[in-house]
C-alpha cells in the first residue's frame, strides 16, 4: 500500500466516524480533518470535498458487500428465491447507508450524478451475475429458455429507478428521510411476475 492510499484510508475511516456521528450534512472537513490529525489543507490535497469521500468510501464498502452478498445468493435454492433474496438485500444495503449516515434527500440529490459514474462498472458485474443465475437456472431445466442478459439488465435498471423514484418524491416533500417501502414492495411484485413467466410448468 502506499503512503497516499494510507492515508486516504485513514481520512476515509475518520470521515465514517464523522458521518456517523453528525450525519453528512453536518460534518465540516476540519471535523474530518481534527478525527484525523491532519489540517484541513492537507485534507484538500486529498479530496475536493467531504461528498467526494463518502462516495469513495460507499462504493468501495458496497463492492465489498455486493461480494459477499452473491456468494450467500449462490447458497439460497430456486432462481426466485435467489432473485429477490438479492435485489431486497442491495435494497436495504442502501436504504443502511444512507441512514447510517444520516444523507439527507437533499444531499442525495446533489451526489446522485457523480455516484453514478462511480457505480457503472460495479452495476456491469451485477448484471453479470444475475444474468448467470438465470442461465444457470434454465440449464437446470428449473425455468424456459430466455434473453437472461436481458432480464438481468432489466432488474437491476428497474430497482434503481424505483429507488431513484422515492428519492425523487422525498426531495420535492422535503423529507429528512427516504421510505423505500413502496418500492421494495414494487420490486417483490415485479421479480414475482417475471419468474411465474419463466418457470417451467
Amino acid at each position: 500500500m502506499t503512503k497516499k492510499q494510507d492515508v486516504k484510508n485513514k481520512i476515509g475511516k475518520a470521515a465514517m466516524q464523522c458521518f456517523a456521528k453528525f450525519g453528512l450534512d453536518k460534518t465540516t472537513l476540519g471535523d474530518i480533518a481534527k478525527v484525523v490529525g491532519l489540517n484541513k489543507a492537507t485534507l484538500y490535497y486529498y479530496y475536493k470535498n467531504k461528498e467526494d469521500i463518502f462516495l469513495e468510501i460507499a462504493v468501495s464498502e458496497g463492492e465489498e458487500y455486493l461480494a459477499k452478498l452473491q456468494q450467500q445468493t449462490i447458497r439460497k435454492k430456486g432462481i426466485e428465491n435467489q432473485i429477490w433474496f438479492y435485489m431486497y438485500s442491495r435494497f436495504n444495503y442502501y436504504k443502511n447507508v444512507l441512514n447510517m449516515n444520516r444523507v439527507s434527500a437533499e444531499t442525495l440529490n446533489k451526489i446522485l450524478p457523480k455516484f453514478f459514474e462511480l457505480y457503472d462498472s460495479m452495476m456491469k458485474q451485477e448484471k453479470k451475475f444475475l444474468s448467470q443465475l438465470i442461465e444457470n437456472a434454465t440449464k437446470n431445466g428449473e425455468l424456459v429458455k430466455s434473453n437472461a442478459t436481458k432480464i438481468a439488465s432489466t432488474l437491476i435498471n428497474l430497482s434503481d429507478a424505483l429507488k431513484h423514484s422515492e428519492e425523487q418524491k422525498s426531495i420535492l416533500r422535503g423529507d429528512d428521510k427516504i421510505d423505500y417501502t413502496q418500492s421494495i414492495t414494487d420490486m417483490k411484485f415485479l421479480v414475482t411476475l417475471i419468474f411465474s413467466g419463466l418457470k417451467k410448468k
